[in-house]
């Protein structure tokens, strides 16, 4: 045992001198920023870096931020445990607050998100002004396991399961340079517990913690004990499982990289739409979501549906697009999607009126045009996965076919359904923007829609046994 009472076991700080070196996470020379809270792991984290700069050469300084959720007295008790911590350890301290509840309000954010965001742009402000390029933060063993139980009960993908990695880059827009380090993945909370025990500090307690409003206090109260009982060291098997997947996820992403086309800025990222389509499903998801988080920093809240939006876009008319999450939206372009923040140029509208389609012919309205096709035998592409070309029963079809735009009082049976509904429930029901309804063709006959454009065609038009005459209809614009 050290006779300085902050300082770290020897053996705790050569698991994490050795953890910080075999994932590169504080170079020679450089300066880091700690995030301390006045909690044991970030106050943990805090000994241990303090007691390891000297030998690693680095300068470490420290910021504590105060979300203003917890009430004067607890916020200034925070603070001060960080200051004379700080001082105890020589360290200069930076602080800020910010008001999470108001931009949770206006920004229609949930309070984790809020605090999220608030906190993380202290963070990249304050390590821009003290000249740091790393920001160190206390996230443990335990912090992983959870993290990937809880992506895990919201069905995230592989990426998900990857949960949290030894370095990333900054998860906010427009802060290049600038990496996040998790020195502590590999300690428990336990032992950042005993860190702070055997430093004589008693760190603050937050209350949300055990909050069953919070869904991670409650995996780590309920569900984490019960695991427990079957593997009694569940959290080195979770964070072996992340290591797995990060390992995967790696090798996905270097592929999908290949897809995003050069030039591409931080807010204008492109795809090459055919080589998209081409791709492996696997790769075509993580080049959808390198893309999102290239322009945002993160892609964080960025759904299944998400993806597959984007994916229909890949393989639709030039001009379509589609609106994702916090103001990003794709547009396809000739020959590649653009994923930008930037407002974009209104498209053609397709107008009130209404357009005559002959069979067989060609016919339009607005940018959109239409070829028909009549055949006698059955095509193999009755089931083409190109939303942009169907094949139907022309018998059913009718004989005096329209190209129109939607209409109030519209209704639709979608293929598959046993009734027909609103078709506003429709694209509500298939997450089509509310921008782009207003510009998606219907082909229509004396029975009712047909076919939406890009979505689905009418259950009673579709092929079946019976059909003797095939009506093909591509659609491009």
């Amino acid at each position: 045992m050290s006779s300085n009472p902050l300082l770290p076991s020897r053996s705790l700080r050569s698991r994490v001198r050795n953890f910080i070196g075999e994932h590169d996470l504080i170079r020679s020379g450089g300066r880091v920023l700690v995030g301390v809270s006045g909690g044991p792991d970030s106050t943990a984290l805090m000994l241990l870096l303090a007691s390891l700069r000297r030998s690693l050469n680095f300068e470490l300084e420290a910021a504590h931020f105060d979300h203003r959720l917890r009430g004067r007295r607890a916020a200034a008790s925070e603070e001060r445990f960080a200051r004379e911590l700080a001082s105890r350890l020589d360290v200069p301290l930076h602080t800020g607050a910010g008001d999470v509840k108001s931009r949770s309000k206006s920004k229609r954010e949930s309070v984790e998100e809020a605090a999220r965001e608030l906190r993380y742009r202290f963070l990249a402000s304050t390590a821009a002004k003290a000249g740091c390029q790393i920001v160190a933060v206390g996230h443990t063993l335990d912090d992983q396991a959870e993290t990937v139980l809880l992506h895990l009960l919201r069905g995230s993908g592989l990426r998900g399961l990857a949960a949290m990695a030894p370095s990333s880059p900054w998860p906010l827009q427009g802060q290049k340079g600038l990496r996040l380090a998790r020195p502590l993945l590999k300690l428990t909370r336990e032992e950042t517990e005993k860190v702070c025990l055997d430093a004589g500090l008693a760190p603050v307690d937050d209350p949300s913690n055990r909050s069953d409003a919070n869904m991670r206090a409650r995996i780590r109260r309920d569900l984490v004990p019960m695991l427990r009982s079957f593997n009694p060291k569940i959290g080195d098997a979770l964070a072996r499982l992340a290591s797995a997947a990060a390992d995967d996820v790696a090798l996905l992403e270097s592929l999908a990289k290949s897809l995003l086309m050069s030039g591409s800025s931080a807010d204008d990222v492109r795809i090459d739409r055919k080589r998209l389509i081409e791709a492996p499903a696997a790769i075509q998801k993580h080049a959808v979501r390198l893309a999102v988080a290239q322009v945002l920093g993160d892609a964080r809240n960025l759904s299944h549906q998400h993806v597959r939006n984007v994916l229909r876009l890949a393989g639709g008319p030039t001009g379509a697009g589609t609106a994702l999450i916090r103001g990003l939206r794709v547009d396809a372009r000739r020959s590649y999607l653009v994923f930008s923040t930037r407002p974009t140029e209104k498209r053609p509208s397709l107008g009130s009126g209404q357009m005559p389609l002959q069979v067989p012919g060609k016919g339009g309205l607005g940018i959109w045009t239409f070829e028909t096709r009549l055949l006698k035998k059955r095509p193999k592409d009755v089931k083409s996965a190109n939303p942009y070309k169907v094949v139907l029963d022309a018998g059913q079809c009718g004989k005096k076919l329209r190209i129109r735009r939607r209409r109030n009082g519209d209704r639709f049976q979608p293929l598959g359904m046993t009734g027909a509904k609103k078709l506003q429930d429709f694209f509500v029901d298939a997450h089509v923007p509310r921008e782009e309804r207003d510009n998606i063709p219907l082909v229509v006959s004396e029975h009712g829609i047909v076919w939406v454009v890009g979505q689905r065609p009418a259950e009673w038009a579709k092929v079946t046994k019976g059909t003797k005459r095939f009506l093909r209809i591509s659609a491009r614009s």
